[in-house]
């Protein structure tokens, strides 16, 4: 899974967020200041969406010269739902669930937790999805 494979079939794709991915962020799980949010604040954009994290992040992977360089773990538990939805490496209903527990949480802000349990959850599959291709 190179940054060239990832964005490559992300760009793609509309620049919004899929359903379930835009359920959680507009119930409030989302990174707040700092990262692509102080970036597209600098470029004038208010909210967003996860597409355009993703494409922007592995196009400063490859003007650093990094085109055929493993994509990385990203902390970044909003990026890892909308990778799984988007690519359909996790079937709807797992991450369904897992959005739904994480928005009806009383620790919904507890980002360090939630972003450990998307990685379990969707990470190895995400993998396995654009290792394939």
């Amino acid at each position: 899974m190179t940054y060239e494979k990832v964005l490559t079939f992300f760009k793609k794709l509309p620049d919004e967020n899929p359903p379930i991915t835009d359920k959680l962020v507009k119930n409030g799980f989302k990174q707040v200041c700092d990262g692509y949010i102080l970036e597209a604040s600098q470029r004038g954009i208010a909210n967003p969406s996860q597409n355009w994290h993703l494409i922007t992040y592995c196009e400063a992977k490859i003007k650093e010269g990094k085109l055929n360089h493993n994509y990385r773990y990203t902390p970044c538990g909003e990026l890892l739902v909308y990778m799984a939805e988007a690519s359909k490496a996790v079937d709807a209903v797992t991450l369904e669930g897992l959005v739904e527990e994480i928005i009806t949480s009383d620790q919904i802000h507890n980002r360090r937790f939630w972003n450990n349990r998307i990685k379990d959850v969707c990470w190895d599959k995400i993998k396995l999805k654009f290792n394939q291709k």
